[in-house]
């Protein structure tokens, strides 16, 4: 899943669903340039061997790498990992309250991603996730903690070309906040309903109606930036914009939805709201829980 968040300050905001079609379907309406020759292992080199931070011929051939490497995964297997993984944290609360966001959304989704790609330790993948996450897109401030955590990425994921170590990094960092999001909104939307429901059911509603991601971003053919609403096309019988659209669209849609579905079909099926307040960050920031106190029924 992109995990582009609202611009801060941008002259014109496209919130017509065809036309957020038309220019994310567009080749000419790029993405900033992260530049290149950074050092292999930094965050900066990660910006620049990623797909989705590359335009052109570099961008296909990057995304066919991220498309390969999920195409060997069962999203099937992937959920029923996800639903144990949350079983395993539910267990370990042993009837206290805890926070469903930081326990599971956060991690859940990628200790069984990097499972599934191939870490032989998935627990210290994931301890380096949000760090990258954070510095990940153009205009994120460096740090020395994120380009140590890249750093560590590298060695902790198989060994392989450069652009394909990168494309596992940045599934997962893909895959970080925007699938944290889908979880938690998916596991209120489960709450607020009052009734049992398949996490199926409240997940593809999620997607619909309050996908986390609100906004991603592209350069117009004339340099201007401009801010891509993702959350206006609804029930719109071209379908919802959540995984983007055209040759930018989200690689893994099947793989993302599997691991929310999984941890929040256990989590409904195990856990309660305390009825402790949830809270949300202010905008820009994914629409999506800060902080959702649950406890074993």
């Amino acid at each position: 899943m992109d995990t582009s968040t609202e611009p801060s300050a941008l002259p014109r905001v496209v919130a017509d669903p065809a036309r957020v079609r038309a220019v994310l379907g567009d080749p000419a309406h790029t993405v900033a340039d992260p530049g290149s020759g950074a050092p292999p292992g930094t965050m900066a080199w990660l910006r620049q061997n990623v797909a989705r931070l590359s335009n052109g011929a570099a961008h296909a051939r990057r995304r066919d790498l991220a498309v390969g490497l999920l195409q060997r995964l069962d999203p099937g297997l992937l959920r029923s990992r996800a639903s144990e993984a949350t079983s395993a944290i539910v267990d370990e609360a042993e009837r206290r309250p805890f926070d469903a966001m930081a326990l599971v959304a956060s991690r859940v989704p990628g200790l069984v991603l990097a499972g599934a790609l191939g870490a032989a330790d998935p627990g210290q993948v994931t301890a380096q996730l949000p760090a990258v996450a954070a510095a990940y897109l153009p205009g994120s401030p460096g740090n020395a903690e994120a380009d140590g955590c890249v750093a560590r990425l590298t060695e902790l994921l198989p060994a392989g070309p450069g652009e394909q170590v990168a494309a596992r990094i940045g599934l997962l960092i893909q895959a970080y906040a925007a699938t944290a999001g889908l979880i938690g909104n998916a596991v209120v939307a489960g709450i607020r309903a009052g009734r049992p429901l398949p996490a199926a059911e409240l997940v593809a509603q999620v997607l619909r109606a309050s996908p986390p991601v609100r906004f991603t971003q592209r350069i117009a053919p004339s340099g201007e930036m401009v801010a891509l609403d993702l959350t206006v096309a609804g029930d719109d019988p071209a379908g919802h914009l959540a995984f983007g659209y055209g040759h930018r669209a989200c690689p893994g849609p099947a793989h993302a939805i599997a691991l929310a579905e999984g941890a929040t079909q256990r989590l409904l099926e195990r856990c309660r709201w305390t009825g402790a307040a949830i809270s949300y960050p202010e905008p820009p920031a994914l629409c999506a829980p800060e902080r959702l106190e649950l406890a074993e029924r």
